[in-house]
């Protein structure tokens, strides 16, 4: 029960990552509140937690929405009495190169993977600093935030960009005790990767993962848990990258010198 008596904001929290981070936590001890702007799926997630016995609140709001996210923060802090987790999972996507890509698109994304990943962590600390006990803040990046992704221009510049932000704040709120860490996955199982049902895709990525298979979202949930507990009380500003090794295996595909052995 490494997450007794706390309580998560798990952003994103209605399917995929976020959804299998918010029955771990709880299964862990703590109380969740799902936010999610598909009401249904954030409803059914929060009845089965309570089914099972754990607590849990459901918020189908558009994180884009300064006062909506303001008061869900609050009423978390309220109903639960406490708040020490935030997990900032929501994102969309924007396909296209950056030659074609639409202004539109741009800015939603932009709005949703950047801006509210601020908004939601300043509100997130400000009830953190009142509070006096401290927090964790845990913002979802991608390995796509670590090196281009062709046709993803947008996503790759957001969560570059998540990255950072992970570090200022980590940094500005050192001092009331939150620490705020990036966890970078790689290519996972959810409902935004279905194009890895595909036989040939599914088995061109494995083949390039050193470790040979496409994660699941319970690897990235356990990456959170370690950034949410205490096991990793003296780990702030720090990229966590759950990746199969992919991103650091750049040197695996280039040909060339050849070492003898």
């Amino acid at each position: 029960m490494k997450l007794e008596g706390k309580t998560a904001f798990i952003t994103g929290g209605g399917s995929g990552i976020g959804a299998e981070t918010a029955k771990l936590f709880v299964r862990e001890g703590a109380a969740v509140a799902i936010v999610d702007r598909n009401a249904e799926a954030a409803d059914a997630l929060v009845g089965e937690l309570t089914e099972g016995g754990g607590a849990a609140g459901s918020f189908p709001i558009d994180v884009t929405d300064e006062a909506a996210v303001t008061s869900a923060l609050t009423e978390t802090h309220g109903a639960f009495g406490t708040l020490d987790i935030v997990v900032n999972g929501a994102i969309r996507m924007a396909p296209g190169r950056l030659v074609d890509l639409a202004t539109a698109d741009w800015k939603a994304l932009i709005d949703v993977g950047l801006h509210a990943t601020f908004v939601v962590g300043r509100e997130a600390a400000k009830l953190m600093i009142r509070q006096g006990t401290g927090g964790s803040i845990i913002n979802l990046s991608s390995n796509a935030g670590l090196a281009p992704y062709p046709g993803a221009g947008a996503y790759s510049t957001a969560k570059a960009a998540v990255i950072m932000l992970s570090k200022q704040q980590a940094i500005e709120w050192a001092e009331h005790g939150i620490r705020s860490n990036a966890i970078c996955p790689g290519h996972v199982e959810t409902p935004l990767t279905a194009y890895l049902q595909d036989p040939e895709i599914r088995a061109g990525r494995e083949a390039v993962t050193p470790l040979g298979r496409i994660g699941v979202a319970d690897d990235v949930a356990q990456a959170a848990l370690y950034l949410a507990s205490d096991d990793s009380s003296w780990v702030t500003a720090h990229a966590l990258v759950v990746d199969g090794g992919i991103v650091a295996s750049i040197y695996n595909h280039l040909p060339g010198r050849k070492w003898s052995s």
